[in-house]
């Protein structure tokens, strides 16, 4: 058993942890090197599991349940942080019990966790506004709450004017001002080269007046509703010129033409088919991702719409371009130059089209896709 196995024993022991933790003191804890914060929330995670409750029998059998199924402490803090938003007596112990019970992947579960405190009302919704940070080492932070168009539109703006020479906060900020202070050129409100995915049964409902219930999904990573669509096509928003992306079920995009740089047509099918980069967690909208060669044009890879997505650019330098039958096997000359890997280099995985949708091949064989909701919503989720 190496290392990595013995931490993962380990934190399927995380029932008994915990019942050992209740036993004793956060400041205890703290003296033996754990940070103060972290013990507190561990002997807080233990209070509830084996504390006074208002479901001592929920308690009882989740517990149970939890140490059978060798949950971690990572998926018990996941519960915790979800169940504890409902209020209702007995209610946060029962979503506790269902979560435990629930097979999945923690990322599965989680969505489950979120899903579910919504139906029961525990989660506050956001509230539209402007809020003022206080004033910290003679800074202040301002944070705006609005619609997701209004936001997105003054992204647009900013982008336009920021330079790409500094980090992208710090490139916002000289724009921001000039927007606030008069100095810019007013909000922008640009026709669309965002790609809107929207399948052709909806488009059909749209069209005839009866799409108030069509959700469809941008790449600029928002949604708008099938009305939405319609107003913006009726002020112009959407341009003159209708462009229609055909996609096959297994093969992805279709076209045929092919050349060593995504043409803009090519690059509207890659955004249709992923509005944000295809890389799990990431949440980049495709409006600000690159276009990238699945299979790598120096291994041989095709410039055709099958063999094309948009990666945000931190993920398009990590994915390993290596060989294509082995996602962790990217290869860096050393000093030497004689094309061993570099040593320590980390092996992140490549992107993959598998059974027709672009996939993560993690180097240990697993395919993985975004799990954004933006994700879900792009062409080939409408076919």
């Amino acid at each position: 058993m190496d290392k990595y196995e013995e931490f993962m024993a380990l934190t399927s022991q995380a029932i008994g942890i915990l019942r050992d933790m209740s036993k004793r003191s956060p400041y205890d804890m703290a003296s033996d090197g754990m940070a103060r914060k972290t013990a507190k929330n561990f002997t807080s995670l233990a209070d509830v599991l084996f504390g006074p409750t208002d479901s001592p029998r929920l308690q009882r059998e989740s517990v149970a349940l939890a140490e059978e199924r060798g949950l971690s402490l990572e998926y018990l803090e996941m519960v915790e942080k979800h169940a504890k938003k409902l209020k209702k007596r007995g209610a946060a112990w029962r979503l506790r019990a269902e979560l435990i019970a629930f097979e999945g992947t923690f990322e599965e579960v989680e969505a489950y966790a979120k899903k579910r405190v919504t139906e029961e009302g525990g989660d506050t919704p956001k509230q539209r506004g402007v809020r003022l940070g206080r004033v910290v080492d003679g800074l202040r932070t301002i944070s705006i709450t609005d619609t997701q168009r209004r936001i997105t539109d003054l992204e647009k703006t900013l982008d336009a004017a920021a330079s790409d020479d500094v980090p992208r906060s710090e490139a916002l900020l000289d724009p921001f001002w000039d927007l606030v202070e008069g100095g810019g050129t007013g909000l922008i409100r640009p026709e669309y080269r965002t790609v809107i995915a929207i399948g052709l049964e909806d488009f059909a409902k749209v069209s005839c007046g009866k799409g108030e219930d069509v959700i469809v999904a941008l790449s600029d990573g928002t949604t708008m509703t099938g009305a939405e669509f319609i107003n913006a096509a009726m002020e112009g928003a959407l341009g003159d010129k209708l462009y229609v992306g055909l996609f096959h079920p297994t093969a992805g995009p279709v076209n045929l033409y092919e050349a060593r740089f995504a043409s803009d047509k090519l690059r509207t099918l890659a955004m249709a088919e992923n509005l944000v980069c295809p890389w799990p967690d990431c949440n980049v909208p495709a409006d600000r991702c690159q276009v990238h060669h699945i299979d790598a044009h120096k291994n041989g890879g095709h410039t055709k719409p099958s063999n094309l997505t948009m990666l945000c650019k931190y993920h398009n330098g990590l994915n390993d371009d290596g060989d294509l039958g082995n996602p962790g096997s990217q290869k860096r000359k050393n000093k030497r130059g004689n094309g061993k890997p570099s040593p320590g280099k980390p092996k992140r995985g490549r992107m993959r089209r598998h059974r027709g949708k672009v996939r993560l091949h993690t180097p240990g064989g697993k395919l993985v896709g975004n799990t954004h909701h933006v994700s879900s919503m792009g062409a080939m989720d409408l076919i």
